[in-house]
């Protein structure tokens, strides 16, 4: 699997703030579906996810706003994994939002953690997933390591 995984979007209207503009929940919400794609491309379902008893948790997020996007553009989401524990417990994903021109629009980093769903603790992944995100990890990847509680 590549490094990178792209996924785009439509502005629509109900996207749009006051002002005209994708509005701050959008991005963060888009970032979190091209997440989702990301775990699909790497062959881990909603329902796989459940059947191994473990769910993604988002400890934090941040958004850098570069340019304006308005109704009816086009953006397409890269992903990429960023950081990652050892165990791959901890990840940290990097969204960059790019206008259909090429400009980069914003930038979401996300700082999350797997818990078991049964016991809800922070939990390392099974072996095909981390493997997955040890795999797609960007070259410039930081080893997170942070106490598991």
């Amino acid at each position: 699997m590549s490094e990178e995984v792209t996924k785009s979007f439509e502005v629509r209207w109900d996207d749009l703030d006051l002002n005209g503009h994708l509005r701050n929940t959008r991005y963060l919400e888009y970032a979190s579906t091209a997440r989702l794609a990301f775990l699909v491309a790497s062959g881990w379902s909603p329902r796989d996810l459940m059947k191994a008893g473990i769910g993604a948790v988002a400890l934090g997020e941040e958004v850098r706003y570069l340019r304006e996007v308005r109704p009816l553009e086009v953006v397409t989401v890269v992903s990429r994994v960023v950081g990652l524990s050892t165990d791959g417990a901890r990840w940290r994903f990097e969204h960059t939002f790019v206008r259909g021109n090429g400009e980069e629009a914003a930038v979401v980093r996300a700082l999350g953690t797997w818990i078991d769903l049964a016991t809800r603790r922070m939990t390392a992944p099974p072996p095909g997933l981390r493997d997955a995100l040890t795999g797609a990890g960007a070259e410039d990847c930081e080893r997170l390591e942070l106490a598991m509680a």
